[in-house]
Formats: structure tokens, sequence, C-alpha cells
């Protein structure tokens, strides 16, 4: 195996990071249900991709509205299973005895906090097309992405330099 010589120890997550995951997965559901319960009100063809402005650029048919939870419950999953094995991670620098603990706990809160920000994200984008596709909007808030890129990117940022620190 490629990182035989490190320790494994279980990494016990801090309550909230539990709690993020939960109302992540909670939202990502309630967008599902809301998704659910407006088929019926849904345009046969509805906006599938949107430019920068939040204006929707590509359109297709309602059933490609499944596809968001799909891959937000698929991406919840397979996230929350790597959190449990920080063994595997790359890391910046050589895991010991002594750092294992202070890195793997740091690595699996970055893999948290990238998980449910991501999970937000499709659960918001579920939401958006829900009603845009019912005739209740027209377009995607055009901050969305840039907030988003920021809070993603200065999350991982911060959790490389406690990387480096530790």
């Amino acid at each position: 195996m490629f990182h035989s010589n490190r320790p494994v120890i279980k990494i016990e997550k801090p309550v909230w990071a539990k709690m993020f995951s939960m109302i992540s997965l909670i939202l990502l559901l309630a967008a599902s249900a809301y998704l659910a319960l407006s088929w019926g009100d849904l345009s046969e063809v509805i906006p599938i991709h949107f430019n920068a402005s939040g204006e929707a650029d590509g359109f297709g048919g309602k059933w490609s509205a499944i596809m968001l939870p799909i891959i937000g419950l698929v991406m919840w999953g397979g996230l929350t299973a790597l959190e449990k094995i920080p063994h595997t991670y790359n890391y910046l620098g050589k895991i010991t005895e002594e750092n294992a603990e202070r890195q793997y706990l740091n690595g699996v809160l970055m893999m948290n906090v990238i998980k449910n920000l991501s999970v937000l994200l499709f659960a918001y984008i579920t939401y958006e097309i829900t009603l845009i596709g019912s005739g209740g909007s027209a377009n995607l808030s055009s901050g969305v992405m840039p907030v988003f890129l920021i809070m993603l990117f200065s999350s991982m940022g911060w959790f490389l330099f406690k990387m480096i620190r530790n």
C-alpha cells in the first residue's frame, strides 16, 4: 500500500463538523423534496447551465434536474466515507507518530468543509432550477458562484496553512 508506514488513527470529528454535515444533507434532501413536489409544475424544458451573470444559457429536459441531487448525494456519501480514512490523504509534509493526529484531524476537517460547501451549492442550484423551471424566477443570482468560490478556496487555504504549520 502507498501509505502503509503511516499510523492509522481513528479521528473524532468536532460537533460543529458533524452538525455541518447534517445541515448540508438536510438542505440537499429538502431541495430534492421541493423538486419532487414541484415536478408537475416544471416545464418540459428547464435551464441546466448558467453564465457568469446568472442567465440561463443551456437548456434540457426536466429529467436533467434529477442529476443535481443525485450527484450531491453521491458526493456527500463518498466524501463522508473518505473522512474516515485520513491516513490515505496526500499531505505536504511527512506524517509521523507525533504529528499524525493533528494532521489527520486537519485533513478530515478540510474534507468535511469542502464536502459540505459543495453539497450546499448542489442543494441551492437544485432549488433555483426548480424555481426557475416552475416559472417562479428568471435568473440565478449572479453572486452565488463568486461567493462559493471565495468560501471554498479561502477554507482550503486556511487548512493548507494549518497543515504546513503543524
